[in-house]
């Protein structure tokens, strides 16, 4: 039960307090002292309306108070950008706020007043039990039979079972088309994740393919040093044969007579052999040249000259290792042989390397056998969605500036009539009393 009423800025009164006895209250007084303002006040904290003229002109907010029996406050707030509430329990040093709530006022608030309104069925505008209108007639006798019935039978337990039966249909419906939806998309998604079963066994493939390509890589990179090596080994080898050819050789010759001075034989000699050649050399080209044919016509000497130069190069290396044989000639006996173990350790070094890269040549062989892994679909569905989020985003924030605007000429409007309204402060039709929020909601309200 409420004990006291306090209005603060709230239309005509810039302050007043009400205290309220046991039973009934009756409030008298002349025209125009700001009665039928208490009952607007009863009815803006029981509904938290639109309207923002309730606000006393000057004033920056109205707040309209209410005590209740237990001693709890409820206050609610109307300032210029959004309405609010607060709710003082016993003994509290700060009040619980409520602001940001939607037009309906919070339950919390609507528990501690106990002023609801009462709900009907089929859709139908709620009705006030608590707070009447002073120009309506009797309660009810200028609505419908329809809304009578309704509000008659709601407050039955059948009106209550009935709707309780309306409700559970629709949220077993509900339910249902749910339970539908959940199971279409599992399975849409079942049937997506079945183009991925592959991916573990490929993932292992491509990684083991990987370490295969790494090893290959490795061996690729150690087989020309094992090539050189063996290389520099065979001509060990072969030079160490020769030498032991040519000390078994030396060995077996006897002494050599007292030499004489034959640098003019030599010098003969020497002439004899090129004359030798360069006949030799003649006879075999007018051979060849007699046997030739009328000469084609004049290709691309590069491959010969490549050719000519590879062969020119051989020769001199023909001519250096012949300088390099009448040296080794004057040598003497060839050195004792040394440990050999590091040689066998590298030629089984290159057998394992021989072994690991056979290995490796058949995972190659194995791997091109294996299947290219599926082409991934481009995600154009997920695009289009968030393409359509984007442009949804940008209409809100369209649509959002439009309501600011239209709120800020509504504000600007209801400024603007209530002044007027005050100022005239009478209908000049019929000379009753109008106040802003009557002539805001149905004109006058007079009939005139």
């Amino acid at each position: 039960m409420i004990t006291k009423i306090i209005l603060q800025d709230f239309m005509a009164h810039e302050y007043t307090e009400l205290e309220l006895g046991p039973g009934v209250n009756a409030l008298t007084g002349p025209n125009n002292t700001g009665k039928s303002a208490i009952v607007e006040a009863l009815r803006c904290i029981a509904t938290n309306p639109v309207p923002k003229h309730f606000i006393r002109h000057g004033a920056k907010e109205a707040r309209v108070t209410l005590e209740m029996d237990d001693g709890v406050r409820v206050v609610w707030i109307r300032n210029k950008r959004s309405p609010g509430y607060e709710i003082w329990q016993p003994g509290a040093d700060e009040p619980q706020e409520y602001w940001k709530f939607g037009r309906k006022p919070p339950e919390d608030v609507l528990a501690a007043l106990r002023l609801n309104l009462v709900e009907l069925e089929g859709n139908k505008d709620p009705i006030d039990v608590h707070v009447g209108n002073q120009r309506d007639p009797v309660f009810l006798l200028n609505s419908p039979g329809s809304d009578a019935a309704a509000f008659f039978a709601a407050s039955t337990e059948s009106a209550h079972l009935l709707a309780m039966q309306n409700l559970l249909k629709r949220r077993t419906q509900d339910a249902k088309r749910e339970e539908r939806d959940h199971s279409n998309r599992l399975h849409e998604v079942e049937t997506a994740l079945d183009a991925f079963e592959l991916l573990p066994d490929i993932s292992m493939a491509v990684e083991q393919a990987r370490e295969t390509e790494a090893a290959l890589h490795t061996l690729q990179q150690q087989i020309p040093t094992l090539e050189r090596t063996v290389n520099e080994q065979e001509a060990v080898r072969r030079t160490l044969d020769v030498q032991s050819q040519r000390v078994e050789v030396l060995n077996a010759v006897q002494s050599a007579p007292e030499l004489q001075d034959v640098k003019s034989l030599h010098v003969l000699l020497a002439q004899l052999k090129q004359v030798t050649d360069d006949h030799r050399r003649t006879a075999s080209a007018n051979q060849v040249l007699q046997g030739l044919a009328q000469p084609s016509d004049i290709h691309d000497t590069k491959r010969l000259a490549s050719f000519c130069e590879q062969l020119l190069g051989v020769e001199r290396q023909l001519v250096r290792m012949g300088e390099q044989a009448s040296t080794i000639s004057g040598l003497s006996a060839p050195p004792a042989l040394h440990d050999t173990r590091h040689l066998s350790s590298l030629i089984d070094d290159m057998i394992a390397s021989r072994t690991r890269w056979n290995r490796g040549d058949r995972r190659m062989q194995v791997m091109d056998t294996l299947l290219q892994p599926p082409v991934v679909q481009p995600p154009r569905e997920l695009e289009v969605l968030l393409a359509e989020m984007q442009t949804l985003a940008v209409n809100k924030n369209k649509y959002d500036a439009a309501l600011q605007d239209l709120e800020k000429q509504l504000e600007s409007l209801q400024s603007t009539i209530t002044e007027r309204v005050e100022a005239i402060g009478q209908c000049p039709t019929c000379g009753g009393d109008m106040n802003a929020g009557d002539f805001l909601d149905r004109g006058c309200g007079h009939g005139c």
